[in-house]
């Protein structure tokens, strides 16, 4: 048998008081400082639709930290397009996820191959 912590009644957390397990989910993410699953599931799931199959293409979105959206692109010059792109992107952003993005961080992806 495990020893369970004496906690007053009220600090005890009751089953129909906590919400769908969405909500739950959500209610975590904000207090970790994180977007909402829905917008997560959207940037990433949506990605071809919300940026267009082009740019999906050459860009890949890799996570979501402190408000700021970190990206591949598997080309030099595909960092540079996004300097341009950004604000349209992260206008699309909001408009379609309801997100709290304010910037796009940029990485360019390694060459892995072998000469």
């Amino acid at each position: 048998m495990t020893n369970l912590p004496n906690l007053p009644d009220e600090e005890i957390p009751s089953f129909e008081n906590m919400g769908t397990l969405g909500e739950q989910l959500n209610l975590l993410l904000g207090r970790l400082g994180s977007e909402s699953a829905d917008t997560i599931n959207s940037v990433f799931g949506d990605w071809a639709i919300l940026v267009g199959e082009h740019v999906a293409a050459h860009v890949t979105p890799i996570k979501i930290e402190n408000q700021r959206l970190h990206v591949e692109v598997d080309e030099a010059s595909w960092a540079t397009q996004m300097r341009f792109l950004e604000p349209q992107l992260l206008a699309s952003l909001s408009s379609a996820t309801a997100s709290t993005i304010v910037g796009i961080d940029v990485r360019v992806k390694r060459n892995t191959r072998t000469k």
